[in-house]
């Protein structure tokens, strides 16, 4: 008789894991080197503004007194609940 498997022998789920994790970081890191290459855009670029001096105006006034203010605010609405025909 002859030795033949019908079946090849599959790989295990932990080497199918890790070559597809190599072959989308090789992906990705092919990806950041061709980013990294592209040439820069004058579209893409933002002017950079010209430097302007700046004056400080400073200002003497009088302080107003601070007075805490106490409000309560008052929230009135219907339940949304009543219209679904749903009771809460």
């Amino acid at each position: 008789m002859s030795a033949y498997q019908f079946m090849p022998r599959l790989p295990s789920n932990g080497s199918v894991a890790s070559a597809v994790t190599h072959v989308v970081s090789a992906w990705f890191l092919v990806a950041a080197g061709a980013i990294l290459a592209d040439p820069l855009s004058p579209y893409t670029q933002r002017p950079t503004p010209a430097f302007r001096e700046t004056i400080t105006v400073t200002a003497q006034a009088e302080a107003a007194p601070v007075v805490p203010v106490h409000e309560t605010i008052t929230v009135v609405a219907r339940r949304g609940g009543e219209r679904r025909g749903v009771s809460l």
